[in-house]
């Protein structure tokens, strides 16, 4: 009888133990940052194909217990439209560790059974680059299957496109004294550098002209501006009467180093001495960014005044949907959203005063 009790209380022991530890379990998921340019394979976690794109870190307290881990991925095209999952899955019994997302099925976490949105899955794979928001959630369980934990994350993509350079346009000729260099948002970008270097009349190539010899200007640093004075950042004497191409890089950072997105090509002309001055005005900067965002369709009269400064900011009234007039700093903020998704743009319209 004594013996049974023993037994008894040990086992009580046992479960009362092993109860402390699940409710002190925990499992936390941690996004790696400055994932704005990936695959959506990527979030296959149960792949083998995606081993070098690491993503996430799962930690899980305490180390060396018992537990498997149940994942799901689901995803929000837009702010318009609801999440909808991707896949789920879960992993065969392992010891809790610390691992990354390329660790899942290539290492002791095994998998023991996935489920997939096949149809869906398969368009966004399509798309390349994610869109929208992606959230992502993961359950500790116990060996039985008994919920301990769960921690969730969402990720933004913002999808950066490469920049492209409004001043100086390309073919215009302008006066040394101060050329402006002017470029459109990449959203995502955490920086921009410039190059530029002069071309001969005959050049044929001016990828080769840009980077041959001492460029004018070699991959300088700008910071996150979207306009700066040509003339402050050469690092010699702009010579007239020569004509010269420049670039905008995109740094965007991403797992591997990021990417960088070039803009295309701009060859412009520095004046003669004593010519007549042939210089672009050029227009509010965020009038710019909005003729950027207006569609093909759009009055090219209309664009070409708010491009060289003919329409001013003071000259614009600003209504939204219901007549409401808006305040161009209120505009300002609005510009930022629609250029990180451009496809919220339902109609534009322009009235004359």
């Amino acid at each position: 009888m004594r013996k049974i009790f023993k037994l008894s209380v040990i086992l009580v022991l046992l479960v009362i133990s092993n109860y402390r530890i699940n409710a002190q379990a925990s499992i936390n998921l941690i996004i790696f940052p400055e994932l704005s340019s990936i695959d959506f394979a990527a979030f296959d976690f149960t792949s083998t194909r995606n081993i070098s794109q690491r993503l996430i870190q799962v930690i899980i307290s305490p180390p060396g217990i018992e537990v498997m881990v149940e994942g799901k991925v689901d995803w929000q095209k837009d702010e318009r439209s609801g999440f909808q999952e991707l896949f789920r899955f879960r992993t065969k019994k392992f010891l809790s560790r610390n691992f990354s997302n390329d660790e899942i099925n290539n290492s002791d976490i095994e998998i023991e059974n996935t489920s997939f949105n096949s149809d869906l899955t398969s368009d966004i794979i399509k798309k390349g680059k994610p869109t929208g928001l992606v959230g992502i959630e993961l359950r500790l369980l116990d060996p039985r299957g008994n919920f301990i934990s769960k921690d969730y994350e969402e990720i933004s993509f913002l999808n950066p496109t490469a920049p492209s350079i409004n001043f100086p346009v390309d073919g215009s000729s302008y006066d040394i004294g101060s050329i402006i260099l002017q470029w459109t948002t990449s959203v995502g970008a955490t920086s921009y550098k410039i190059k530029a270097n002069y071309v001969s009349d005959n050049a044929i190539n001016l990828e080769e002209a840009l980077n041959s010899g001492n460029p004018l200007i070699n991959d300088y640093d700008v910071g996150t501006v979207t306009s700066i004075r040509l003339n402050d950042i050469l690092k010699r004497e702009l010579l007239a009467d020569t004509n010269i191409v420049v670039v905008v890089k995109a740094f965007v950072h991403g797992p591997g180093g990021g990417n960088v997105l070039n803009s295309p090509l701009v060859m412009f002309k520095t004046n003669a001495t004593g010519t007549k001055n042939t210089t672009v005005k050029i227009g509010n900067p965020d009038l710019i960014r909005l003729v950027n965002l207006l569609p093909p369709q759009f009055s090219k009269e209309i664009k070409d005044k708010l491009m060289n400064g003919e329409i001013q900011p003071e000259q614009i009234q600003i209504t939204d949907e219901r007549g409401n007039v808006l305040s161009f700093s209120d505009f300002i903020e609005i510009l930022g959203f629609l250029e990180k998704d451009n496809s919220a743009i339902i109609s534009i319209t322009f009235s004359p005063k």
